[in-house]
């Protein structure tokens, strides 16, 4: 196959997501991305799994955050599980920025504010 297929094919892949399953897969069981495990389970289990260890590890990340509120490696993993599973297209959190906007100020912010409310 030309190298320019192969560079299309790769765009493709990454742009609907399959490298990233692949990788995730890969990753997780230490196999290779063409192993019988992977190829013979349909991309919607794929799929299915991928979310429940992305939801998993999130609310790990949340019971972690109430006894460490401030551990920035933890909000930053928190942020990076929502955009894989497209939380950044929800609504506009006007909290959720100001504490954003604290930690890169160097500051802590108060995560337990706007939740009595």
């Amino acid at each position: 196959m030309a190298e320019k297929s192969l560079k299309a094919r790769a765009r493709n892949n990454v742009e609907k997501g399959n490298a990233r399953l692949k990788r995730w897969w890969s990753e997780k069981y230490k196999l290779p991305a063409n192993h019988d495990l992977f190829v013979n389970q349909s991309e919607a289990q794929l799929m299915l799994e991928y979310y429940e260890d992305l939801y998993a590890r999130k609310q790990d990340i949340e019971k972690d955050l109430e006894s460490n509120e401030s551990d920035r490696s933890l909000l930053s993993q928190l942020n990076a599980i929502g955009k894989a599973l497209g939380e950044e297209d929800m609504e506009k959190d006007d909290l959720w920025d100001k504490w954003e906007r604290e930690l890169e100020a160097g500051l802590i912010p108060e995560l337990n504010e706007g939740l009595n409310g």
